[in-house]
Order: structure tokens, then C-alpha cells, then sequence
């Protein structure tokens, strides 16, 4: 079987993550089109266009906990045709951060776009969406994502702290909210659509998250587990 890991030339992230999967037994290549029996392309960026909607391909992407530690983490799931992922399950303990209680109040609200401020959230630009939020909980602040806002602002952890309830689109953001014990609204696609709603007049939600946290802990590995092998072990036969 051949594995291949399709590698940006000129991404030190995507190079890192390569030397993992090398390490494993997947050969390294830059060449967007190599045949092989599977891919893995570190999305949505670079090799995304050419490889969604195809079969065997796994997708790497940021981890929704752990991003900043010490031993490097990703996300990691089988990229399907309508650009979710499908991912590892098993039933062993794995490490998972501690959640906060549900924050009761509803009284204000932040809105995390995915990348820009020209980006879309519910076919509605993030002005109106923000307009919308304020009609219904009061306040509304937009904090952008880094890579659409060069403004120094407090960290993400921060900022969604001072609020009561989170709108995301599919960014990890809308997680770090959940594990604040904010309440969110997301898209539908989102892996946290599980425990959020996903329409902004919809009842907000406070469900259990321990099986849901359980379950989404087999959809990240450090770069350590993918080196080992661990990863792959648990993904190839989740197809």
C-alpha cells in the first residue's frame, strides 16, 4: 500500500507534521497529483481543491485543544465529499481538557468568524449577524480571526470569556468556547453542532459533553502518536 503526505515546499507547519507521518511509514512528496493507495493533505489550504471529494483521503488540520503545547497536536479524519471529516472511535481513556459549567445567563454575545470580516456566516455578512446577536441578547462584539485582523487584541480564551453566549461558523474557536461553559451557535457542519444549536433563534442548549468530549478525543493525536503509528492504527480501518 502506498501512503503518501502531500507537503507544502514552503510550510514549516506542514513540514514538521510531514517528518510524523515519514517516521510512520508515508512518503513525503510536494507533488499535488503522485498516485497513491492514500493521501493525507494538511487542509484547506494547498492540496484541499484536488483532493476533496476523492476517496481514501485523510485530512490534517488544527487541534481543537493542546494547539499551543509542548508535544505538537492536530486534528485528524478521513476528508469526506462534503468536506467534514470522518474520524477514529474507540473506547480507551485519552487526554481531554477539563470543561467549565454552562454559563446560565444569556446577556451578551461574541461572534468569531472563521477568517475575514467578508466572510459569510447564515448567507449574512458578520455586521448582520452581529446586529441579529444584539437584537436578541443585547450585546454583540466581533473579535476576527487573527488571519483577517493584524489589531493586538486579548487571546481568544479571554475574550470569550467576558461573554454569555458564542457564534462561530466551522472555526475551532466556537470548542474553546464549549470548554469555557459558553454556549454556542454554529454551522451545522461544525464538529461542535453536537452540543450547540445551530440557528440563532433556536433555544440555546447546555447538554452532557462528556461523551460527545469522548468521542472527539479520538479525532486529534500529537504529532508523537502519528510518529509511532498510533494514529494510523486507529484510523485505517474507520473509513
Amino acid at each position: 500500500m502506498t501512503k503518501l503526505f502531500i507537503c507544502h515546499p514552503h510550510s514549516p507547519n506542514q513540514i514538521e507534521i510531514s517528518k510524523a507521518f515519514k517516521a510512520c511509514g508515508f512518503e513525503v512528496t510536494t507533488d499535488l497529483h503522485k498516485p497513491a493507495d492514500i493521501h493525507v493533505i494538511s487542509g484547506p489550504n494547498y492540496a484541499y481543491e484536488a483532493y476533496v471529494g476523492k476517496p481514501n483521503v485523510l485530512m490534517v488540520n488544527r487541534a481543537w485543544w493542546g494547539d499551543g503545547d509542548k508535544d505538537k497536536k492536530v486534528s485528524l479524519g478521513w476528508l469526506q465529499a462534503n468536506g467534514t471529516r470522518k474520524f477514529a472511535t474507540g473506547d480507551a481513556p485519552r487526554p481531554k481538557p477539563k470543561m467549565e459549567p454552562w454559563k446560565t445567563r444569556e446577556d451578551s454575545c461574541i461572534v468569531l468568524p472563521d477568517y475575514s470580516a467578508n466572510m459569510k456566516m447564515n448567507g449574512k455578512s458578520i455586521d448582520g449577524v452581529r446586529q441579529d446577536a444584539a437584537e436578541r441578547f443585547g450585546k454583540a462584539t466581533v473579535r476576527l480571526h487573527p488571519a483577517g485582523d493584524r489589531v493586538k487584541r486579548p487571546t481568544l480564551r479571554d475574550a470569550i470569556s467576558k461573554h454569555d453566549v458564542a457564534i462561530g461558523g466551522m472555526g475551532t474557536s466556537v470548542f474553546e468556547a464549549i470548554i469555557l461553559g459558553v454556549p454556542v451557535i454554529c454551522a451545522p457542519l461544525n464538529v461542535c453542532a453536537a452540543v450547540a444549536v445551530t440557528d440563532i433563534n433556536a433555544p440555546l442548549v447546555r447538554p452532557d459533553r462528556t461523551r460527545w468530549l469522548h468521542d472527539l478525543s479520538y479525532a486529534q493525536f500529537s504529532l508523537a502518536e502519528i510518529a509511532n503509528g498510533t494514529a494510523w492504527d486507529l484510523l485505517k480501518d474507520a473509513r
